[in-house]
């Protein structure tokens, strides 16, 4: 008996959901895709409703499952990838508290500009922060959609 796996792809604008029959290869057997909202506000904030992506990756569960006719008691494995860099606050119970802010989401040019702006400059910013972030990620966090707090 072949073995399958979902997987999932939690991304920026839609869920990605596919059913793998794993045997001697990997094939395709159902994919469903379902969208949900991206809220771009004016003041540079991108956030999304955590629950838009649960919602989602149900519904294309469902549909892979029904598209195939695989008992869920044949999934043998879940695969996960998705956007990076978000946050979603949550309370004692892991309900979220508010919209999740994306990785796209622009509104620390302030603090940025703070972090990085000050300082003897190379191209515009701190040498000093520069440098470190090279050395610790391999590559400059320039923007505000870029992880600062990864460099501090």
């Amino acid at each position: 008996m072949n073995t399958f796996v979902i997987a999932y792809d939690v991304g920026t604008t839609a869920m990605k959901t596919c059913l793998f029959e794993l045997s001697d290869k990997m094939q395709l057997i159902a994919d469903a895709v379902e969208g949900y909202e991206l809220h771009m506000m004016e003041n540079g904030g991108v956030e999304q409703e955590p629950d838009d992506w649960w919602r989602a990756m149900c519904n294309t569960t469902k549909k892979v499952l029904a598209e195939s006719g695989v008992s869920t008691h044949r999934i043998a494995g879940l695969s996960f990838c998705g956007q990076m860099q978000g946050l979603v606050l949550v309370d004692k119970k892991g309900a979220p508290v508010r919209r999740g802010m994306s990785y796209m989401d622009n509104r620390a040019k302030q603090e940025l500009k703070e972090g990085l702006g000050t300082g003897i400059k190379i191209a515009g910013l701190n040498g000093y922060k520069l440098i470190n972030s090279i050395l610790i990620g391999g590559a400059v966090a320039a923007s505000v959609k870029d992880p600062v707090w990864k460099y501090k």
